[in-house]
């Protein structure tokens, strides 16, 4: 009788164990992907993911065939464990060496980005000089110096 009393007690400690920790999610990766240009004609070279809650690094990237417009590149990144994450974009110079490093705010999913990386004294002259023949023309489309928006 002692027995089946302390086996009784076991099986009744396990449920309530096994009844009290639910299964934890986990986080799937997540693949997130876009486009980057700068404004100021400077090729992308270098595109860091900056992961909120995922593993951070470098996203590969590929220049799109295309004629015109910005310089542009394509980019890819597998977030580890999802979540939401920032694009830190080198424009210009080098990829070891950025000619400026220009970041958007955290995003979530596949995303484009614009990226001002015009010197604002460089948008005054061509609104000083070129204005005239134009008329009134944003070269900034509206993103801040030194900020990536999403488009």
């Amino acid at each position: 009788m002692v027995r089946v009393l302390h086996l009784a007690q076991a099986l009744v400690g396990f449920a309530a164990i096994s009844v009290a920790s639910p299964p934890t999610a986990i986080a799937a990766p997540q693949k997130v992907s876009g486009q980057i240009a700068c404004i100021n004609s400077a090729s992308p070279v270098g595109v860091w993911i900056q992961a909120e809650s995922s593993k951070s690094g470098w996203a590969s990237k590929n220049v799109p065939i295309e004629m015109g417009g910005f310089s542009k590149v394509n980019f890819s990144y597998t977030l580890d464990k999802g979540g939401r994450y920032q694009v830190h974009v080198g424009c210009g110079g080098t990829a070891k060496n950025w000619g400026s490093n220009i970041k958007s705010g955290y995003v979530s999913g596949n995303r484009n980005f614009v990226c001002n990386d015009a010197k604002p004294w460089t948008i005054a002259a061509f609104k000083a000089v070129a204005g005239r023949v134009f008329g009134k023309a944003d070269l900034t489309q509206g993103v801040p110096y030194g900020k990536c928006n999403v488009i």
